[in-house]
């Protein structure tokens, strides 16, 4: 996992796979906060992204996640979101997956869970098989327009 900022990234992508910033660097020239919600192309299959109008949930409710074939990149344009975050842990089986169809599994929660909060402008890299719960509120539930930027382990040498 990864946390940063737009208004850094020039400085921050000197560690960042350059995969990932490219991918910034194009939803910032697509200034995505003027699109519609949808799926946009960046490279076909392998590298686009979503915008996305959701209303945050308290924690309880969300459900921890992971990816095994795509990474995210999940930045927030408009809102406050509080993402579950936690380092790998065996033994913690999926309570309801689609790998084949989603890339998307689902989880019970971890024993050592954490929390970050992303503010407008901040972004936070989850690799495949991090398990991260988006969606949660900082506070009361509230709506948040954000980008999901979806990267194929093929293009960061996974």
């Amino acid at each position: 996992m990864f946390i940063g900022t737009l208004d850094t990234l020039a400085e921050q992508g000197k560690v960042l796979p350059a995969v990932v910033v490219k991918a910034l660097e194009e939803v910032r020239k697509r200034q995505a906060a003027t699109l519609e919600p949808g799926r946009y192309e960046i490279d076909g299959e392998t590298l686009f992204f979503l915008v996305q109008d959701v209303r945050t949930k308290p924690v309880a409710e969300g459900r921890p996640e992971a990816h095994r074939s795509f990474a995210d990149v999940q930045l927030v344009l408009s809102g406050e979101e509080r993402y579950g975050v936690s380092p790998a842990e065996p033994g913690l089986n999926p309570t309801e997956e689609s790998w084949e169809e989603k890339d998307l599994a689902f989880f019970p929660k971890p024993a050592r869970e954490s929390y970050i909060d992303l503010f407008p402008g901040m972004f936070a890299v989850f690799y495949p098989g991090e398990l991260h719960r988006p969606g949660c509120a900082v506070g009361e539930p509230a709506a948040v327009r954000k980008v999901v930027i979806k990267i194929h382990r093929t293009l960061l040498g996974l």
